[in-house]
């Protein structure tokens, strides 16, 4: 992590913390920004949490504290933020044509759909118009907007059709999609291909993507990953350790890996490797957190039959993340 610098001799006093109004000369929307990505969380939060709604950038403090709730897995909260910037935008200070806006929507759709994946039948019918509503609104700002028309496929492969789910519409996104970004298009055919059953045509089209977009190992892990899904695993496994030996300090790679192991149940110590080299490297945001890895090497060892350190890394999981079900679930197994 780099070292805060001070800009000027201004600053805000938060709690009995001294914290600089600005990182190496950025406004504050790039100091929220900086903290964000260096996962500087608790100085963020800090100095987000003071901003009142007077001040014109307290819609994008809203988002980043959303964002920041996102990483530790506190959904409802992030929630909260995320909808208070979307109504900062329209009151108060903030008011204006925020370009920002049509991210708030995206990620208050994607929080929506997080909570209802964990909710019961009824929350999920209430929560289906809500997850709609949002991609909806950033669509009709943006129609071009990427993550928008992701979001929206993903809505629509997942909703029954009495919710608003639709084939053709989330093969209309597609082509909005394949329209600006041949490969991402053609990933995101493979994803609604995938969820018809039509896997031979989602397979073709993944390894369409690779070849369209050569080096960009977004594609690879998308056709590891289907690979995973159709219990393919030796394939994965190859399209991995294919990207560890090029890149052999991409952490995600060597984390998915581990993943996979612990989901077979195959190549043991190769996953373990992989998910101890991950541990000792520091995430970005949207990237798998450590307590992802601890819980895959719990679950290897279980499979292993060590239940001294299966339970180990079920209790470190929950340390790194209070509430965890499946360390929860795992513990309870084990005890």
């Amino acid at each position: 992590m780099r070292p805060l610098k001070t800009y000027c001799l201004i600053f805000i006093i938060v709690g009995g913390t001294f914290l600089p109004c600005s990182v190496d000369g950025q406004s504050s929307t790039a100091t929220f920004k900086t903290l964000f990505e260096e996962r500087n969380f608790e100085v963020a939060k800090r100095i987000l949490l003071g901003m009142t709604k007077s001040n014109p950038d307290y819609a994008e403090a809203q988002y980043y504290l959303g964002r920041i709730s996102v990483e530790e897995k506190n959904y409802d909260v992030s929630i909260e933020k995320f909808e208070e910037a979307i109504a900062a935008c329209s009151t108060g200070a903030s008011r204006r044509s925020n370009p920002r806006l049509v991210e708030y929507h995206n990620w208050l759709g994607v929080m929506y759909g997080v909570v209802a994946m964990n909710s019961n039948a009824l929350k999920q019918a209430y929560l289906a118009p809500k997850i709609k509503n949002e991609f909806e609104k950033a669509a009709a700002i943006d129609p071009d907007n990427l993550q928008t028309q992701w979001g929206l496929i993903n809505f629509y492969v997942k909703a029954p059709g009495f919710l608003g789910g639709s084939w053709d519409k989330a093969l209309a996104s597609a082509n909005v999609i394949s329209r600006q970004d041949k490969a991402q298009g053609l990933r995101a055919f493979a994803f609604v291909h995938t969820a018809q059953n039509k896997t031979d045509l989602a397979e073709k089209e993944l390894m369409a993507a690779i070849q369209q977009a050569p080096g960009d190992n977004i594609y690879i892990f998308a056709l590891a990953r289907f690979y995973d899904d159709q219990k393919k695993y030796d394939k994965a496994f190859n399209l991995y350790e294919g990207v560890i030996k090029n890149y052999p300090d991409n952490m995600v790679a060597a984390f998915h890996l581990g993943h996979t192991s612990a989901r077979s149940g195959l190549q043991f110590e190769k996953g373990i490797e992989c998910l101890n080299n991950y541990l000792m490297y520091a995430p970005r945001p949207n990237e798998p957190a450590h307590c992802d890895a601890t819980l895959c090497l719990a679950i290897i060892y279980e499979k292993k039959g060590d239940a001294v350190r299966a339970k180990k890394y079920y209790s470190t999981s929950l340390q790194l993340q209070p509430g965890m079900r499946e360390a929860k679930e795992g513990l309870e197994r084990l005890n």
